[in-house]
């Protein structure tokens, strides 16, 4: 695996996670955090929390949701979509990573294209993860989009993250990633994915 000088991490993850942060709308915190010594999600209510966690789980699998705890009022969504991730895996290009990078600068000119949008990519050691930041409004709130709800379905903040990967990434994305506001994880840099025992990288800001 790639490394950090041990002795600099706490100082690098902390400054990583601000970095990740920076990506979310308020409220930050109570938010849930995931590490492969948890093996769930952890709800948490301070960044401190957050660095405890990862130091616990010596920095491997740590992820954050890119949603707050809280996000409906009596069973009605209150969380606008204010985030969309897109995953683009390896073996979904034939395991070649010119093929890989070619559906990446795709995928970075579509968003350009569609959204004027810059988003952050990380490298995860298998593929790239896509962090596009928007500003969104509740849909559930505008009754245009509240008729497009299915009987039992929770929201639409999740529906439409689900169809901006697909259409963002070409239908290209990883088809095994479907993204809901209670699921949506984001890695950090600079710790560890264990399925390929690679550091997670900052390849765009």
């Amino acid at each position: 695996m790639t490394s950090i000088n041990r002795t600099l991490y706490p100082e690098v993850i902390s400054e990583n996670v601000d970095f990740i942060l920076s990506h979310f709308q308020d409220p930050i915190f109570p938010r849930k955090i995931m590490t492969k010594q948890l093996g769930y999600q952890k709800e948490v209510f301070s960044k401190q929390e957050v660095l405890n966690y990862f130091e616990s789980s010596d920095y491997e699998d740590c992820r954050i949701n890119a949603y707050p705890s809280f996000t409906n009022y009596h069973g009605i969504n209150r969380v606008a979509p204010s985030f969309v991730m897109i995953d683009l895996d390896l073996r979904d290009f034939d395991n070649s990573k010119d093929k890989l990078d070619r559906g990446l600068n795709k995928v970075l000119r579509k968003i350009s294209v569609a959204t004027r949008g810059y988003p952050t990519v990380l490298w995860t050691g298998n593929g790239y993860h896509i962090y596009q930041p928007m500003d969104g409004f509740v849909l559930e709130e505008e009754d245009r989009f509240a008729r497009l709800r299915e009987p039992n379905e929770k929201n639409l903040t999740s529906k439409f993250m689900q169809f901006a990967e697909e259409f963002l990434a070409n239908k290209k994305g990883d088809p095994q990633h479907n993204p809901t506001v209670s699921s949506c994880l984001v890695r950090v840099p600079g710790t560890l994915n264990s399925k390929c025992a690679r550091e997670v990288e900052i390849v765009q800001r």
